[in-house]
């Protein structure tokens, strides 16, 4: 008898975090704030000034740009009878029941599944950071779907 579990991953092809961003953001405005002050009161000159304006305002701009762009709603769950997620190309969210799944072949940022019905779904797999939950999601499949072993034949010449 399998265990009753449940995975859950919220995919994020972001480089860095939501807060990362905040914070790169907050330094670069008080950065800016500080370099007018001080120009201000004339303690450096309106180079500098400039210097630091246009230094920090490009890492400022690109963290409002990353912060207001829409994130992709990309997950991933997984239950003991089904699979869901939401494939990148056409934007729709997928459910495949595990009894109308064939086989599965596993590659390695992807994992290719076989219905009876002979079509074929992909599930991509780059946009998970974590190389352990990939690698969970790949066990916890091979409990429950039958893997086929795939063979990488090399010509040699």
């Amino acid at each position: 008898m399998k265990t009753e579990k449940t995975i859950y991953i919220k995919c994020d092809e972001r480089l860095l975090s939501k807060n990362n961003y905040y914070v790169i953001l907050t330094a670069s405005s008080l950065l800016i704030c500080i370099s007018l002050a001080f120009h201000f009161y004339q303690i450096i000159t309106e180079t500098s000034t400039y210097l630091i304006l246009f230094t920090c305002s490009f890492p400022a701009f690109l963290s409002l740009y990353r912060l207001s762009a829409e994130s992709s709603k990309h997950f991933i769950l997984i239950n003991n009878d089904e699979i869901t997620f939401k494939q990148d190309k056409l934007d729709e969210e997928i459910c495949l029941r595990f009894e109308l799944i064939e086989y599965f072949e596993t590659h390695f940022s992807k994992i290719v599944f076989s219905t009876k019905d002979q079509e074929k779904i992909i599930l991509q797999l780059d946009k998970i950071a974590n190389k352990q939950k990939r690698w969970e999601i790949k066990e916890f499949l091979r409990e429950r779907i039958k893997q086929q072993k795939t063979v990488n034949h090399f010509a040699i010449a």
